[in-house]
């Protein structure tokens, strides 16, 4: 498919395990951070000084519970259950699919997860957070 012309509507940007999507994706974020330390000294007066130290990244989702999903919650060797439980890595992507628009990919480790059962008439859903190791890389899609 070509590149996104215009806004990017959240329906067509998903988070994939490798090269495959997360089955029935509700919300998915990807936010990173800088762990800032102060700098400050007498020669600062009254102001505080800081720099940048380390980077880290994660990201997180909620996805619709299906026994069927092609990749999801319980999908044997590469669902996010699975993923948690062999405390294994995952090679994650952030992006459309759209060829020469942006993605974003790195490494990480599913951290935790819930699964919510609310209500009566509602989707049974699974909320997890993956904490990346490594860099978060932004690329082009080919």
């Amino acid at each position: 498919m070509a590149q996104t012309v215009g806004t990017v509507l959240a329906k067509n940007m998903k988070l994939y395990f490798g090269a495959t999507a997360l089955t029935c994706q509700v919300d998915v974020s990807i936010s990173g951070s800088t762990n800032m330390f102060e700098t400050t000294c007498k020669d600062s007066g009254a102001n505080a000084a800081f720099l940048p130290g380390s980077k880290s990244w994660t990201a997180s989702g909620t996805l619709n519970y299906a026994d069927d999903a092609a990749l999801g919650f319980n999908t044997a060797t590469n669902g996010v259950f699975d993923k948690w439980d062999d405390q294994a890595s995952v090679s994650v992507v952030f992006q459309t699919g759209n060829t020469d628009d942006t993605k974003w990919s790195g490494t990480g480790y599913i951290s935790s997860w819930t699964m919510n059962s609310s209500g009566n008439d509602e989707a049974v859903t699974v909320d997890f957070e993956l904490q990346g190791t490594g860099a978060l890389v932004m690329a082009t899609i080919s």
